[in-house]
């Protein structure tokens, strides 16, 4: 009577395994499907991007005093204007960019030490990448690099932001700067950086360590050089001239307070005073001092800009007029050093 009923229970447990394995062989294939379906999709944009920016990606070669460098760039307009490394033709005697099987001139417009770019023209009409919104890149968002690996042809390159850096062995940018996994190549310096929709989010400006990894300046931060520019034929990075420290606690959301303050300056002429907590400056939120490095960035000489602070128990609205600074030589700003065990940086 025994084994009868045993025979049962295996025949009742072999049904319920089957029954499990085919449910879970049900679920699988489905799932397996749906990341086939994603890796499939992306590497359709990929191929969709590089065949419809890949020609608006150039190589750019410059001679100076100590040979030949290559880099390279892309055009930002249909008038043949281009965005680069500034290291590139910072000295050059010789620019001239390589696109489409042709080797056309180009005139450096501008290259700026303060930002890492430079801004060159040729007289061309031609294809263009589209300037994307650089503020809603975040760390996870994945990029795309289009670049000319020296002596070889344009290719692309994938990966993902992995922070959003101020600063890179204890020295300060001049704004925050996008640091990506994402593999370069010497000759790509200059090269666009891209996201899903083929828009230029960014511009490569540093390799880090053996080329793993690379930094980038947000276009954001591109494109106020070319604004310069086009408004006054120059650059014009504001200067306020007002050290900001840490607090400590915080004020009104806010640790960044004004230190010392030199009389000849711009700050201390509008009126601004030591121990002023900074609320913004020029629109920018300020939480930190170091958030006064991207809110000083933006500033433009000649411009107002307004600055709020909270004095003792007013909350208050001060207008100053920022200036060059007053040891800027040519177009070329120097990005700020200051070492890591230093939480004193100046507003300029």
């Amino acid at each position: 009577m025994l084994l009868p009923a045993v025979f049962s229970a295996l025949r009742r447990s072999l049904a319920i395994s089957l029954a499990a394995a085919v449910l879970v062989a049900a679920c699988s294939l489905p799932c397996l499907r749906a990341e086939d379906s994603v890796a499939d999709k992306l590497s359709s944009q990929v191929h969709k991007i590089f065949d419809e920016r890949k020609d608006a990606v150039v190589k750019v070669r410059a001679t100076d005093a100590l040979g030949i460098r290559f880099g390279s760039g892309f055009f930002s307009d249909p008038t043949g204007t281009i965005y680069t490394h500034a290291g590139i033709v910072l000295k050059a005697q010789d620019v001239v960019v390589i696109f489409g099987g042709k080797e056309l001139p180009a005139r450096v417009l501008v290259a700026d030490e303060r930002s890492g770019i430079a801004i060159l023209k040729v007289d061309a009409s031609t294809p263009f990448i589209p300037v994307g919104d650089s503020k809603k890149v975040g760390i996870a968002t994945p990029v795309m690099m289009i670049g000319y690996p020296e002596d070889l042809d344009a290719c692309p390159s994938i990966g993902i932001v992995a922070g959003l850096d101020r600063k890179y062995l204890g020295q300060y940018f001049s704004t925050t700067h996008f640091r990506a996994n994402l593999p370069v190549q010497r000759g790509q310096g200059g090269a666009p950086i891209l996201n899903m929709n083929g828009e230029s989010i960014g511009i490569l400006v540093g390799r880090i360590d053996d080329g793993a990894a690379c930094h980038i300046l947000p276009m954001n931060a591109a494109e106020k050089v070319r604004m310069d520019l086009v408004r006054f034929g120059e650059l014009r990075p504001g200067w306020v001239g007002v050290e900001v420290e840490d607090a400590g606690a915080s004020v009104g959301g806010s640790t960044a307070r004004v230190g010392a303050l030199d009389p000849e300056t711009p700050a201390s002429r509008s009126g601004l005073k030591p121990g002023d907590i900074l609320l913004s400056v020029g629109g920018s939120m300020i939480g930190t001092s170091e958030d006064v490095l991207d809110a000083s960035y933006f500033l433009t000489a000649g411009d107002n800009a307004d600055i709020e602070v909270i004095r003792g128990p007013d909350k208050l609205t001060i207008s100053v007029m920022p200036t060059l600074h007053p040891q800027a030589t040519g177009h070329q700003m120097q990005a700020i050093a200051v070492p890591d065990a230093i939480q004193r940086i100046k507003l300029e």
